[in-house]
């Protein structure tokens, strides 16, 4: 294991169940407020962690998966759910691979699993290098205006340099291994092809043969789904959850 950096966190709610929320590259435990706040009011108290190179949390040493792998294993386990989105998926599955009694049950919305269509979709998609709440909104303009604030302010917490880092850092990944081993319920959570999305599609009929891992799509939802189409995404969490 690596050294751990003590990462800031985003508390929501009281209830008995437990979920941790892990986002995606440039983003913060904060954007994951409406997510938190539904799952908050189903019982749950939920942790949402800024990953270590984001938000408030640690500005030093490596971005590889391992590293932030490491950095989640020190938080503790016992969880009833993990979501992980984009890097936050992969990152997701490295910490089960790694402890697989570390939750219960686990999502995957549109994770980040290898690098290779990690590094096409950010060719695709770059962030937006100098963001203003203006060109957030408007490259999202189905985004709540609290989503586009708080993903701002996740750009301007990071800066620039953090997907420059992490690709030179965490390349080359694939997690696919140890997702396709996974003894646990899990849900992956696509994007709409059409959109983009960094789920192989061959993998992912791959993955969907073998329980107890089950692949779905969002038609018409881009590749941050909680944002995109929070209604539907947030409809499928709860559909696992109570499983």
């Amino acid at each position: 294991m690596t050294a751990s950096a003590v990462l800031a966190t985003t508390v929501t709610g009281d209830g008995p169940r437990r979920a941790l929320l892990i986002h995606g590259l440039t983003s913060a435990g904060s954007t994951w407020w409406r997510t938190a706040e539904a799952l908050a009011a189903d019982g749950y108290t939920v942790t949402a962690p800024d990953l270590r190179g984001h938000g408030s949390s640690p500005k030093v040493g490596s971005l590889s998966i391992e590293s932030h792998r490491d950095d989640i294993l020190a938080l503790g386990g016992g969880w009833d759910l993990i979501i992980g989105h984009s890097l936050g998926g992969a990152v997701a599955a490295a910490v089960l691979a790694a402890e697989p009694a570390f939750a219960k049950r686990v999502i995957l919305e549109d994770p980040a699993i290898d690098s290779d269509v990690t590094d096409w979709y950010l060719e695709q998609s770059p962030p937006i290098v100098n963001p203003t709440v203006d060109l957030v909104a408007a490259e999202h303009p189905e985004w709540e205006p609290l989503d586009v604030e708080l993903k701002v302010e996740a750009l301007l917490a990071c800066g620039p340099g953090v997907v420059h880092q992490t690709m030179r850092d965490a390349s080359p990944w694939d997690l696919w291994p140890e997702i396709i081993a996974f003894d646990l319920p899990a849900l992956i959570i696509a994007a709409d092809p059409e959109l983009g999305t960094l789920v192989s599609v061959e993998k992912a009929a791959q993955v969907d043969s073998t329980r107890p891992v089950r692949v779905m799509r969002i038609d018409g939802a881009g590749h941050s789904m909680h944002r995109d189409a929070f209604d539907r995404f947030i409809d499928l969490v709860r559909a696992f959850g109570d499983m």
